[in-house]
C-alpha cells in the first residue's frame, strides 16, 4: 500500500543494504536523494503527511484503513449487486466531462474540467454535474466510473480510495477520532443523486495521535444515510482483519453496515427502505489519503477541501447531489455525532425470502413511491395520466358489484360480491366479540411465527451457515403459509356453524363455534392436508401447473361445504369443484377481493406501527401483524363462507337476496333471521 496521501514511490532511501552501499559514491547519491526529498513540494512528500495533519496520522491511518466487502454486480449496470466503489476525487479534477455549474437562471457552467483550485473558496451557490441524468441513469453512470477511477499509480480502473482525517473536538480533550471518508461517484438507492459521501469513524479514548498508536480504538460508527450505528472494537459485533475494520456497504445507497444482511429504515438516521449487503463477499483494500483540518492555499492539491458547494447535479430534495466532508457535523463535532449512533440495525430474518408481508410491503412501497416521485419530477402529465386509469380501472371494479344492503341468512342465498362485503362488515360491527374469539384460531400461527422470527434474527450466519439460514427461513415462509391457510379453513367453518345455529332459531355464540370446529378438526386438518398434497404434486409436474392454479380458487369453498353439508375429504373438494365451476373468474375475483381486504388492513396496521414505533423488534412487529390478522381475517372468512352460499344458491336455482334488509338489522339475530328464512325450505343439511 502507497504512503498516505503520497502520489509517489517510496523512498530510494530505504533501499536494500550491501556492499556497495558502504561505498563513497553512493553514499553521495543517497544523500543527495534525501536532500531532493527534502526539498520536494507538500503534496509530493513521500512521507504522506498531508500538510496542516497531526504528526504521525499517516501511519495510524493506514494501521486501521478499512477493507470494504461488497456483492458485485453480476453484469456492468445490472442492479443486483454494488456497482459503485469509493473513487479518488482527482479523478474527477481536470476532467472535461465533467462542470462547475453556479446556481442561478439556467445554472450556468463556470469552468468545465475544473481543478482543485477552482473548487477553492465556492460556496453553496455551486455544484458539479457529471455527465448523465441523475434521475434517468441508465448505463452511463457504470460505464463513467470505471474510466475516471484510477489507481495512485495511473492504472485504468485501479485501486479504491477513501480519505482519512483526525477529528476532535473542542470540550472532549480526551477523545481521539479516526475518520475514514468515502466518496461514491453516484448513489443508485431511492434518493438517487450523483456523488455520495459516506464514511465510517475509529473512536479513541486518549487525545493524541501519539497515544492512539500505542492503544486500540474503543468504538467504531458507521455512518448509515443521516445516522448510524455504533460497535465497541472488541464486542464481536465488528469484524476486524488484524487491526482493520471491515466494513459491508450496502448495495445503492452505500451504507456501512457490520454483516451481510436485509436491513430495514424506518427514519432519517436509518434511512427509509431497505438495505441490502447480503451475499457480498469480494473484498477491497484501498489506498488511503490525509486530509488536514482545513485548506488555505488554492494551489495545495487538496484545495477541494475547501469546497461548500455540492458534489453531483442539483435537484430539489433528497434527490440533490451532497455537499463535502467539511459540512458535515461530524468533521468538527465527531464525538457528539459518534454519541448519537444507534447500538443495532433492524435485521430482516431470512433476507429478501422473508415471509414478513408487511416488511416487504413497505420496502416495495418505499421504492416505487421514490420511483413515482422521480417519475412525477421529470413527466407530471404521464403520472397524473397513470393515475388517472388506474382510478377508472377501480370505479369500474367497485360499480360492476351490487353494494345494496342484504339479509345475511340464510346462507344459501344469491349475493352479489359487493353485498356479501357489506353483510360481513356489518356482521362485524353488530358482533365484535363474536368475531374477536374467531379470529383466535390466527394466533398460534402468529405467535409461532414470531418466535421464529426473533430466532433467525439473533442467528448471525458465517459464509459457511447462511445457506443453512436461508433453507431454514424457507421452511418458516413454507409453514408459516401452511398455518395461515389452515386458520382460515378453521375460520371459515366457525362461522359456519355460527350462521347455521342462527337459522336453526338457535343463538350461536362465539365459543360455540369454536367448539364446533374443534369436534371436526381432525377431518378439516386432513382435507385441508389433502388439498395442499395435489396442489403440490401438480405443480412439481411442472405441466400441472395451470391446473394447479385452477384448483387453488375451485378448492376454496371446502371448509363451508364440509360444515354445511356434512362432507369431508375428497367428496368434499370435489364438491368445491362442482359449486366453482362455470363461476370460476367469479369466485377467483371474490377470493382476491377478500384476501386484499386482509392484506391492506394487515399492510396498514403493520406500515403504521413500523414507522411510528421505529425502536421495536422485528418480531413485535410480526406479532403485532399477526395480531391485526386475527381481528381482521373473520370478516375475509364471512366472506368465503356467503360465497359458498351463492354458489349453491345457483346451483339449487334459489331466489335472491332480499332487498328489504336494512342496516339496523342484526343478521344473527333468531328474530331477524325468521324474517328471512323461509319457513316452509328444506333446512340446509349438516
Amino acid at each position: 500500500m502507497p504512503m498516505l496521501g503520497s502520489r509517489t514511490n517510496p523512498s530510494p532511501s530505504r533501499g536494500r543494504r550491501g556492499p556497495a552501499a558502504r561505498r563513497p559514491v553512493f553514499a553521495f547519491l543517497a544523500a543527495l536523494a534525501m536532500i531532493t526529498l527534502l526539498a520536494a513540494p507538500a503534496g509530493a512528500q513521500s512521507d504522506a503527511e498531508a500538510e496542516g495533519a497531526p504528526e504521525g496520522a499517516q501511519e495510524l491511518a493506514e494501521r486501521h484503513a478499512p477493507i470494504l466487502v461488497v456483492r458485485p454486480p453480476s453484469e456492468l449496470c445490472k442492479a443486483d449487486g454494488e456497482r459503485f466503489l469509493p473513487i479518488d476525487v482527482d479523478a474527477l479534477l481536470d476532467n472535461d466531462q465533467v462542470l462547475l455549474r453556479q446556481v442561478g437562471r439556467e445554472d450556468p457552467v463556470v469552468e468545465r474540467g475544473p481543478s482543485a483550485a477552482d473548487l477553492f473558496d465556492h460556496g453553496e451557490g455551486f455544484y458539479l454535474d457529471f455527465p448523465g441524468g441523475a434521475l434517468a441513469p441508465g448505463c452511463i453512470y457504470d460505464a463513467d466510473d470505471g474510466r475516471f477511477r484510477v489507481s495512485a499509480e495511473g492504472d485504468e480502473q485501479g485501486a479504491v480510495t477513501v480519505y482519512a482525517h483526525i477529528a476532535t473536538e473542542d470540550g472532549h480533550d480526551d477523545k481521539l477520532a479516526l475518520q475514514y471518508w468515502f466518496f461514491y461517484y453516484y448513489n443508485d438507492y431511492n434518493n438517487r443523486h450523483e456523488g455520495d459521501w459516506e464514511g465510517i469513524q475509529l473512536l479513541f479514548d486518549v487525545g493524541t495521535v501519539a497515544e492512539a498508536l500505542d492503544t486500540e480504538p474503543a468504538s467504531v460508527g458507521f455512518a448509515q444515510h443521516s445516522g448510524g450505528e455504533l460497535a465497541t472494537w472488541d464486542g464481536g459485533k465488528l469484524e476486524l482483519d488484524g487491526d482493520r475494520p471491515v466494513v459491508y456497504p450496502s448495495v445503492g445507497s452505500h451504507a456501512s453496515y457490520f454483516g451481510t444482511q436485509l436491513y430495514i429504515g424506518r427514519s432519517g438516521s436509518e434511512g427509509f427502505g431497505c438495505d441490502d449487503t447480503q451475499s457480498a463477499a469480494t473484498r477491497h483494500d484501498p489506498e488511503v489519503v490525509v486530509l488536514p483540518d482545513e485548506v488555505t492555499d488554492p494551489d495545495d492539491p487538496l484545495a477541494w477541501l475547501d469546497f461548500d458547494g455540492r458534489w453531483g447535479e442539483r435537484h430539489s430534495g433528497p434527490f440533490n447531489g451532497p455537499k463535502g466532508p467539511t459540512t458535515k457535523s461530524r468533521w468538527t463535532e465527531p464525538i457528539t455525532w459518534h454519541d448519537e449512533l444507534r447500538t443495532s440495525s433492524v435485521i430482516i430474518p431470512g433476507g429478501a425470502d422473508s415471509d414478513a408481508p408487511f416488511v416487504n410491503t413497505f420496502c416495495s412501497l418505499v421504492a416505487f413511491g421514490s420511483q413515482q416521485y422521480i417519475n412525477a419530477l421529470q413527466n407530471p402529465l404521464r403520472l397524473l395520466l397513470t393515475v388517472a386509469a388506474v382510478g377508472l380501472v377501480a370505479a369500474v371494479a367497485l360499480t360492476r358489484t351490487d353494494w345494496n344492503g342484504v339479509a345475511a341468512t340464510p346462507i344459501v342465498r344469491r349475493r352479489r360480491v359487493g353485498q356479501i362485503v357489506r353483510v360481513a362488515g356489518r356482521t362485524y360491527r353488530q358482533h365484535p366479540r363474536r368475531f374477536i374469539t374467531i379470529g383466535l384460531f390466527y394466533m398460534p400461527v402468529a405467535l409461532l411465527f414470531a418466535g421464529l422470527t426473533e430466532l433467525l434474527g439473533a442467528l448471525t450466519p458465517t459464509d459457511s451457515e447462511s445457506e443453512l439460514l436461508a433453507f431454514l427461513a424457507f421452511l418458516l415462509t413454507t409453514f408459516a403459509s401452511l398455518g395461515q391457510g389452515l386458520a382460515y379453513v378453521l375460520i371459515t367453518a366457525a362461522f359456519a356453524a355460527i350462521w347455521l345455529g342462527a337459522e336453526s332459531g338457535k343463538g350461536v355464540s362465539g365459543p360455540d363455534g369454536v367448539r364446533a370446529v374443534i369436534e371436526r378438526r381432525g377431518d378439516l386438518a386432513r382435507t385441508y392436508l389433502r388439498l395442499v398434497g395435489t396442489i403440490i404434486l401438480l405443480t412439481v409436474t411442472i405441466i400441472g401447473i395451470p391446473r394447479a392454479i385452477h384448483r387453488i380458487i375451485a378448492y376454496q369453498l371446502f371448509g363451508s361445504v364440509m360444515m354445511v353439508e356434512g362432507l369431508t375429504g375428497r367428496a368434499a373438494l370435489q364438491r368445491s369443484v362442482e359449486l366453482v365451476k362455470g363461476r370460476w373468474l367469479h369466485t377467483a375475483f371474490a377470493v382476491t377481493a377478500f384476501s386484499g381486504l386482509v392484506s391492506l388492513a394487515n399492510a396498514t396496521v403493520g406500515l403504521v406501527l413500523l414507522i411510528v414505533l421505529a425502536g421495536f423488534p422485528l418480531w413485535l412487529f410480526s406479532l403485532v401483524a399477526a395480531a391485526a390478522s386475527a381481528l381482521v381475517a373473520p370478516i375475509s372468512a364471512v366472506g368465503y363462507l356467503l360465497l359458498y352460499g351463492d354458489a349453491r344458491a345457483e346451483a339449487d336455482d334459489a331466489p335472491d337476496a332480499d332487498p328489504a334488509d336494512t342496516e339496523d338489522d342484526d343478521p344473527l339475530d333468531p328474530e331477524v333471521v325468521a324474517r328471512h328464512v323461509d319457513p316452509s325450505a328444506e333446512p340446509v343439511p349438516h
